[in-house]
Order: C-alpha cells, then sequence, then structure tokens
C-alpha cells in the first residue's frame, strides 16, 4: 500500500522525555486506514530514516481522523528518537505506512495481563482501551524505573482503575517481581512490551506455559540473530535468479545484491516489514514477529535475520 502523506496536528509531553505526536492526512479529504489495538505505523522521515511505533488512540481506530504516537527520547538513538523530539515540530510533513498489527489482542483470551516496561506501556495503553470497550477481564502492570518517565499514566489510572498496578523502582526501592505478579492469577493471555532484559525474564518464568499465552512485542533484537551460518542457495523464483547467500550475508542482502526492490526497515527480525513467501526450504527462523504455529508452516520468513538450514531457499520474489 502506497504511503501516506501526514503533518504533525500537534505535539506534547507526556512524561519526562516523552512526547505524543499527532498525525492527520496533509489532505483533509485522505481517509486513515482503521486498525485495532497493538497495531503500529512505520514513520519516514525527511532524511531516510524509518522507524516504528504502536498508535495509542485505539479509541478512533474505526474511522480515524488522526493518529497517534509516543516517542521517547532515547541517548542511543540511532537517529529516529532525537529527530521526533528536536527536528519536529506542528506542520512538519511526513510519510506514514498503513497500519500493521504483529501485537493484536487473540479473541480468545479472556482473563489477560498486559504488562508494559517504560516506553512499552504504547501497544499496551492501546489494548487497554480495547479491552474496557469489550469487557474483558485484565490487569495492567506498568513498570519503570521512574514514575516520573510514565508515559500515559494518568489516563490509564482513570481508565483501569484498581486494574492498573504501578511500579517505579525509584519508589519502591527494587524491582518488580514478575515471578509473583504473573503467577498470581490464572491468566489465559499475556501481553508484554519492554526493555529486553523484562521480556527475557517473562519468557524464562512462562517457559512451560501453553504455546499462545504470551505474546511479546520487543525494541531490539537479540544480537544472535545476526549471527553467521552455513552457505546456502538462494532462488528468488518470480524473478528467475539465483545466487548463493555468503556465511555473513543476510537473506535480504542476498536479495538487494540481485537487484531486487524488497521492502525493509528495521532489519533485526522485529517490524515484520521485510516478509517474504516460501516455496522451498527449511528455514532457520530468527524473528521476533512470527508466532511458533507461523514458524513451523514454513511458508513465510523475514529475510533480514532469517536463514536456511537446507541446502537451498526458494522463495516467491
Amino acid at each position: 500500500m502506497t504511503d501516506i502523506a501526514v503533518k504533525i496536528t500537534a505535539k506534547f509531553a507526556l512524561a519526562r522525555d516523552v512526547v505524543a505526536i499527532r498525525l492527520a492526512p496533509v489532505n483533509p479529504s485522505d481517509r486513515l486506514p482503521a486498525f485495532e489495538a497493538g497495531a503500529h505505523i512505520d514513520v519516514r522521515l525527511t532524511d531516510g530514516l524509518c522507524r516504528q511505533y504502536s498508535l495509542t488512540n485505539v479509541g478512533d481506530s474505526e474511522a480515524p481522523a488522526q493518529y497517534e504516537i509516543a516517542v521517547a527520547r532515547d541517548a542511543a538513538s540511532r537517529g529516529g528518537s532525537l529527530a521526533m523530539h528536536d527536528q519536529l515540530h506542528v506542520g512538519s510533513r511526513l510519510s506514514v505506512s498503513a497500519p500493521r498489527n504483529l501485537f493484536g489482542l487473540d479473541p480468545s483470551h479472556q482473563r489477560i495481563v498486559l504488562i508494559a516496561g517504560g516506553i512499552g506501556v504504547t501497544p499496551l495503553y492501546a489494548m487497554a482501551q480495547q479491552l474496557c470497550k469489550q469487557n474483558v477481564q485484565f490487569q495492567l502492570i506498568f513498570c519503570a524505573r521512574s514514575a516520573v518517565r510514565m508515559a500515559y499514566l494518568e489516563e490509564l489510572r482513570a481508565l483501569c482503575g484498581d486494574r492498573l498496578l504501578v511500579h517505579a523502582d525509584d519508589e519502591r526501592g527494587h524491582p518488580i517481581d514478575l515471578d509473583a505478579a504473573l503467577r498470581a492469577q490464572p491468566w489465559d493471555g499475556v501481553y508484554a512490551c519492554g526493555p529486553t532484559g523484562m521480556l527475557d525474564a517473562i519468557a524464562d518464568i512462562t517457559v512451560d506455559w501453553a504455546p499462545g499465552v504470551v505474546r511479546m512485542e520487543r525494541f531490539t533484537a537479540d544480537p544472535a540473530v545476526h549471527a553467521p551460518g552455513a552457505v546456502f542457495a538462494l532462488e528468488l523464483r518470480a524473478s528467475g535468479l539465483h545466487t548463493e547467500v555468503a556465511a555473513n550475508e543476510s537473506v535480504l542482502d542476498a536479495i538487494e545484491r540481485l537487484g531486487v526492490a524488497h521492502s525493509f526497515s528495521c532489519r533485526e527480525g522485529i517490524c515484520g516489514s521485510c516478509e517474504a513467501g516460501v516455496i522451498e526450504g527449511t528455514v532457520d527462523h530468527r524473528c521476533a514477529v512470527l508466532s511458533q504455529a507461523e514458524k513451523d508452516t514454513q511458508q513465510m520468513m523475514m529475510p533480514c535475520v532469517s536463514r536456511c538450514s537446507s541446502e537451498k531457499l526458494v522463495l516467491n520474489l
């Protein structure tokens, strides 16, 4: 789908080093695509940077007049967050993708815990709005190193009431006990977004839980996803092209080397932009996007990080 030309209609502080940005179509007659909680958009900045941000205004999701995102200033930014904070202002024009949802709520989950770490609250704030509207049982656990950095905190207090548990490390004097929090109720759905350490801890705690119960959205990929692998043959069936993928080369790199334009964004296996259909081959899945069931089908892959464990990989490109 073609990108959408938008302009910033509002920009304001949500917490220390966190701003909300509202985006509306440049052409007032254009309509923004609808979305559900958990969806994100790609935001393309003028210097070629592309970053993904969760949509938070799910209450207006069926016929949105604008999109709202929240951006935290990151001291280790590769340019995206600093540009959003320092270079953009009301009236600035950008282009954004249509919403994609790799982190949606499963309607079969009826006892849900949402676990947010820092700016990871953004998709979970949208989920809390949707769950309240649907009258589904849930609890939202919001943890951060400091309460002053908690975006949408007052909005969540008003929305969730006693279903919100807030844990600020600087006020409590220690990190949250995730093991106790998760085992306190027989949750059938766990949705978590936040820093790598928090998500890894949740994965360890729930390692023996049933498949599909725990869903996570990550900010960054494990460095191991870029580890080299064996050389294998690559065929792009629709293009009639063949090559070998080197041990230290990604499938996406090889696709680009062949001169085939293919969508991508993060190059870390966390955004889903580069998804490709698999015709033949055994995929060594390394992405954080596909569910285990989707990986098991061997019908799709994220070529920015995933590789092939058989001699040949054939893609529908």
